[in-house]
Parts: C-alpha cells; structure tokens; sequence
C-alpha cells in the first residue's frame, strides 16, 4: 500500500507531494486541477519501468490508438512533461510498505546519430521483451535511426536501477522494449467512459470460484432490494452478468440502471485486484445519493478483504459527506487546488478536519 506520493515534472504538476495516503482516499478539486493525473502517475509508477503503461494512458483521456509517431508525440508524450517540457526529466516515487522507496524516472533522449539496436535487444545489448503494441502503430524497419527514445527507469530502496524499458521512435515508426524483468503492482483504473461486460462477467466468474459472489450480491441490494442472485450466462452470445429480481426470467444488469453496472464495476474490481490500487473517476457517477453511505461502507469492506487500495474522485458534496459518515477515519481526502503563486498543491483533510470542514460549509470539493 503506498502511503505517499511525489510528483515532478508531470502534466499539470511542476512538484506535487501528497503526504499521507490511506486504504480509501478521495481526490477533489475543479475541473482540470490534476486529479486525473494523479491516477496516471500512479499507475505509471505501479509499472515499475515498464514502457506500454505510458501508451495506455491514452485511453484514459478518451483517445483511440495513436497511428503514427508523430501522433504519439504530439498527443502523448509531449504533454506527459511540465509545461511540455521534454528537456527535465519526470520523477514519480512513494513509500509503501512492502516495497520501501519506490522511484521511476522517465525522460527522453535524443540519439540521432544512433542506429537501431537488433530486434529485441537494448542500447546496451542486453536481452529484451518486447511488448505487444497495437496493430496500427507502425514498427519501424531494420534500418531505421532513432530520432527520440523515452526512457523509463525503476528503482527502489536506493539509486540502482533495477528495472528500465524504451519507446524508440523514428520518423517511419516506433517501437516498445519492456524491462526483462518485469513484476509489477496490479493496478486497475475505472474511467467514466465504456463498459465492458465480458470483462465483468469474467471477473464474477473468478469471485464465483472463490465462494464470494454472495458478497457483490449484498452489495447491489443496496440499490436493488430485490435482488436474489447473480450469475455469468452466455445466453447473448457473449459473456454477460444477469439478476434474478424475482420475475420469471433473469434480467441482464445494464438494463437495472447505471448505478448497478457501476457499483458492480467497482466491486469486481477491487475482489480482483488483490493487493493492488483500484482507482475510480467520478465514483458517484449513476448512484443515487440516498444510497451513497452505505456504497461506501460497501466499497471499504471489499478494500479491506482484498487488501487493495482505493483512489476515487468526486465533484459531488453529497458523495464527500457520504464517505465522510461512513468510513471516518479510515478515509483520507485530498483536494488538488493551486497556491497564490498558480502551482498545485495537495491539501488532505483527514477525518477530524474534513468534518470542520463539512459543518462550516467550506468549499473543498
């Protein structure tokens, strides 16, 4: 679990430190403050090195595959830096408590000089895996000349690397090489956009195995009082989760609303991601605010048995108030807001200050 978090030279933060994290934390702030990049450091930093982490942030911003390398510059690698600034390098490091100091550098190198290394090999010829990147991204040829590389590099408890990887782009294409070694924390992110079904049927089918599926039952009562039983049925010809509400059929679960796709989004994930980070954008996102105490009473229960750590974010006063109630000192909330001088910085409340805070009426959302 990390109990810290220090960000430089990372999309809208020049230095952000967020000082003590919990098992449940609550990210607040107006819109385009940060939090959102925050989830991405994370999960960069959950990679330990590895390189397809920084393409897949894409998705999190809502853009399709990048097709060409001047694509990924411009629309992802550039705006990762401070002020677009590729020339300092990115740090991303935290505590935890398994790990110690956890720390990963990114930056980018310019080598135009410098020919392709042989297909699955580094700079320094030491073996490589490649990892599989999409279809459409091109891959350049043999004889191709670098032009750029970002390099990603891990290390932890001292200085040593122990952990690096490389995007390599040239002007007809790009390439990924993965670190060798290559162990990483499992860490999940929820976004407001797309729902896969397959993917959540796959996860209940895993709880079902496990003898636990009675508990993301009991957990979707909470917006569903009707609700008997779940299960994973093909009948559509995909995989998909189906209730019975005690009609003469089973009910597929998008058709009971938003909020029960979402809350059983949450909690498939957080069963699946054992010892990992979960993190949730928008976490009240089709959930009705009468039933928000005990949706976080529900999530903190799951955290706790599967030993995962939670990050969520919020707009919604009444969702904040809810956690607060619910959870007390077990949530940690933090807002991203700028100083006098327009630089981030992370305030966290924990539960005696946010409870002044709610009774005052101050505007921390």
């Amino acid at each position: 679990m990390f109990e810290n978090l220090e960000i430089r030279n990372f999309r809208l933060f020049e230095h952000l430190k967020i000082e003590k994290l919990g098992r449940v934390n609550l990210l607040a702030g107006m819109n385009n403050s940060g939090k959102t990049s925050v989830f991405e450091a994370l999960f960069l930093l959950c990679g330990i090195g590895n390189p397809e982490l920084v393409l897949r942030v894409n998705a999190f911003r809502g853009f399709g595959e990048l097709v060409t390398p001047v694509a990924v510059r411009e629309t992802l690698l550039k705006p990762l830096f401070y002020h677009f600034n590729s020339n300092q390098s990115i740090e991303i490091n935290s505590q935890s408590k398994l790990h110690k100091t956890m720390k990963l550098i990114i930056k980018v190198e310019r080598k135009n000089t410098v020919a392709l290394p042989l297909q699955g090999t580094s700079l320094d010829n030491s073996p490589k895996e490649l990892v599989e990147i999409p279809p459409s991204m091109f891959v350049t040829s043999q004889e191709s000349v670098w032009s750029d590389s970002l390099h990603l590099l891990y290390s932890s408890d001292s200085d040593k690397v122990i952990n690096e990887g490389y995007i390599h782009m040239a002007n007809d294409g790009m390439q990924v090489i993965a670190p060798s070694s290559h162990n990483p924390f499992l860490a999940m992110f929820l976004s407001t956009r797309g729902y896969n079904p397959r993917e959540d049927a796959t996860r209940l089918g895993d709880l079902r195995r496990r003898k636990q599926g009675s508990f993301l039952v009991n957990a979707l009562k909470i917006m569903e009082p009707r609700l008997q039983a779940i299960e994973e049925n093909s009948v559509a010809g995909y995989p998909m989760i189906w209730g019975d509400i005690g009609l003469s059929e089973l009910v597929p679960l998008s058709i009971m609303g938003e909020g029960m796709t979402r809350m059983a989004r949450i909690i498939l994930a957080i069963s699946s991601a054992v010892g990992g980070i979960v993190m949730v954008d928008e976490i009240e996102n089709g959930i009705h605010y009468s039933v928000l105490e005990k949706v976080w009473s529900a999530i903190a229960d799951a955290a706790e048995r599967a030993q995962v750590q939670v990050f969520a974010t919020t707009h919604s006063f009444e969702c904040m108030e809810a956690a607060h109630r619910a959870l007390g000192e077990k949530l940690m909330f933090h807002r991203i807001e700028e100083d006098r001088e327009g630089k981030k910085r992370c305030v966290t409340l924990e539960a005696e200050g946010l409870a002044a805070a709610i009774h005052h009426g101050f505007e921390v959302r």
